[in-house]
């Protein structure tokens, strides 16, 4: 039988606090960072997104753990970052807010992505693809390995938080081989090479909704912390709702030994989840198949990253005004379709890895690569008529572009939506 495992759980308006006792429930700084040592912290900065926005960890969450870490007297502080494939990790640094912090505070930014000491790592039993990583040598020598995710909704994940985190640590050549495969087994077999100490989690402000790109920030008021990862970020999604079945990697993470997901072998000290429940809003949790009637949605045996991302994609054609004008598509996501051959193959997108196999019968059909597939490659193969998957020059050429061009109006129709859902008018089908 597993020990159980303890993840701290603290609610109250001050940062500093907040992370002080989740460190003093955990044991104890002194006992949880030996003097003299080198500390890694990792938090989410993948993208060059103000601290309001909730994208990336706040600033004072990050300042929050340097302060309680440098009580034990380390001989470094040291904040590591790869941004998301196609951003500039300096610029993600400044833009956060957690550049200037880190210079108040003494303690240097460490862009992964610029680092050409590399180590190649084995994967001994690897699940995915990655059978080896390359890693810098100066993120495996560090004593200490801190793990700083912000808790949010996540668009091709479902949920993100701490297993989700360490994806951060690969460059970008290894972050897109772990997306063309299969992401959560991804995901397990780097965290089998590159396993965090510890995890603190910010949830002070976390983000809801069409998270990460266009999140709606609610004001949670936590800070919850482990050694295990899967505990954590279950006691996370209960705390504000989230219903675990829909997070297919929690699974996967118990599966691989990486800690525990059932609620019977963790134990929450601090406050109760009673005490600090807080519902996220998730609008892309729940049955997909009728949501959009003007199309054909068929999604038999898709998994929860790929519903996540139809239903954020459908969304976003209706914010871009591509939705009427596309109607009559046959959207197909998951393995267990049946796909009718007479329907024109210029008529059927298969949106992710498992739906290769309907290009026998329609091998003219728009197939977008992935597991899961880019983000916005669903609204903009609708919107453009041609099969946008991030391969090739698309990312830099076509994805972001586009991202930065629609940002407003997804902007704008989210945030009025979420009005809507906080006035109770707003159904989960929308």
């Amino acid at each position: 039988m597993r020990k159980k495992s303890q993840v701290a759980l603290i609610k109250s308006d001050d940062i500093q606090a907040n992370v002080s006792k989740v460190f003093d429930l955990l044991g104890g700084v002194d006992n949880l960072i030996k003097p003299g040592t080198v500390v890694m912290l990792k938090p989410n900065v993948g993208h060059a997104e103000p601290a309001d926005t909730s994208v990336c960890t706040n600033p004072e969450v990050v300042r929050a753990v340097i302060r309680e870490v440098k009580k034990a007297n380390p001989k470094e502080i040291v904040i590591a970052e790869a941004a998301a494939i196609g951003c500039d990790t300096e610029e993600c640094f400044r833009v956060s807010g957690i550049k200037e912090m880190a210079d108040e505070e003494g303690v240097e930014c460490y862009d992964i992505k610029r680092d050409k000491d590399l180590v190649t790592v084995a994967v001994r039993g690897y699940r995915s693809n990655i059978n080896k990583v390359k890693l810098p040598r100066r993120l495996l020598e560090a004593d200490h390995l801190i793990n700083l995710p912000i808790l949010k909704a996540h668009a091709s994940m479902v949920f993100s938080g701490a297993l989700k985190n360490i994806k951060g640590v690969v460059q970008d050549k290894v972050h897109m081989d772990m997306h063309k495969k299969d992401l959560t087994m991804a995901m397990m077999d780097v965290w089998s090479v590159c396993k965090a100490d510890l995890n603190i989690m910010d949830a002070h402000r976390a983000a809801s909704g069409y998270s990460p790109h266009m999140p709606v920030p609610i004001e949670t008021h936590m800070i919850l912390g482990s050694k295990d990862p899967v505990a954590v970020d279950r006691v996370a999604c209960e705390v504000t709702g989230i219903d675990t079945s829909g997070v297919s990697y929690f699974k996967v993470a118990e599966e691989t030994g990486l800690g525990n997901y059932d609620m019977d072998s963790i134990e929450v000290l601090g406050h109760t989840i009673k005490d600090c429940y807080f519902p996220m809003w998730i609008p892309y949790i729940g049955d997909m198949s009728k949501r959009w009637p003007e199309y054909d949605v068929k999604c038999d045996g898709g998994c929860s990253s790929c519903q996540a991302l139809l239903a954020i994609n459908m969304e976003e054609l209706k914010a871009v005004g591509a939705y009427d004008e596309n109607k009559g598509m046959t959207v197909v996501i998951g393995g267990l379709n049946d796909i009718p051959k007479d329907i024109p193959d210029d008529k059927i997108v298969l949106h992710g890895n498992c739906t290769k196999k309907y290009l026998k019968d329609h091998p003219g059909a728009y197939h977008i690569l992935g597991c899961p597939p880019n983000e916005p490659a669903l609204y903009l193969t609708i919107q453009r008529h041609e099969t946008i998957d991030g391969t090739g020059d698309q990312e830099d050429e076509i994805i972001r572009p586009c991202m930065a061009r629609d940002a407003q109006v997804w902007h704008d129709y989210v945030f009025a939506k979420f009005e809507e859902y906080e006035k109770g008018n707003l159904t989960e089908g929308f």
